[in-house]
């Protein structure tokens, strides 16, 4: 019975690709379809219809994106060319000689695990803030599990804006204080 919104989802996905770039009315219609279908399986199955829907609506369109990834040409690198580079965001050279695995590794250490411990040190320190020297409540564990993952994706949104890995250090600083901080006056 769920089959037919599953397969609308597919065909959703289909048409927002297809006008992606071209016609915009085949990629409204496909995200109409999408809803529809969504609101379809939410009406049969529930919860668990939305779900399993999303699933293969995320699913088919990973499976678009890679195979696109694998088959699109390269394209030719502007900094080579000797063009001005008019933007802020951090790219790496790709010429031979440069440390370019050596910045992409700091890049990611910055990024990931640092912001991540930065945030986590934030999200502990709201959560000392709310409960004080009470033990420990359901309020502010789940305001720690909510808080956590939002400072880190801005956190790494924010790094990512910075020119390079030195100046990736300092988001995730100033993030930390500020959790020491609330975590002193708490």
């Amino acid at each position: 019975m769920i089959a037919a919104p599953l397969l609308l989802i597919l065909v959703a996905v289909a048409l927002v690709r297809a006008g992606w770039g071209r016609d915009r009315r085949l990629s409204h219609g496909g995200w109409a379809l999408g809803v529809g279908a969504l609101i379809w399986c939410a009406l049969l199955d529930g919860a668990w219809g939305v779900a399993v829907g999303a699933t293969l609506g995320v699913a088919a369109v990973m499976a678009i994106v890679l195979f696109v990834a694998a088959t699109a040409p390269a394209r030719r690198n502007p900094q080579r060319a000797g063009a001005p580079r008019s933007d802020r965001i951090a790219t790496l050279s790709t010429r031979p000689g440069d440390l370019a695995v050596g910045r992409r590794l700091a890049v990611f250490a910055l990024t990931v695990p640092v912001s991540f411990l930065a945030a986590q040190w934030f999200a502990f320190a709201c959560n000392a803030a709310m409960k004080g020297d009470a033990p420990l409540e359901a309020n502010s564990v789940a305001t720690m599990f909510m808080v956590q993952p939002l400072v880190w994706a801005g956190l790494m949104t924010w790094q990512l804006c910075q020119r390079g890995p030195a100046e990736m250090i300092r988001p995730p600083l100033l993030i930390a204080a500020i959790g020491a901080l609330i975590w002193i006056f708490a």
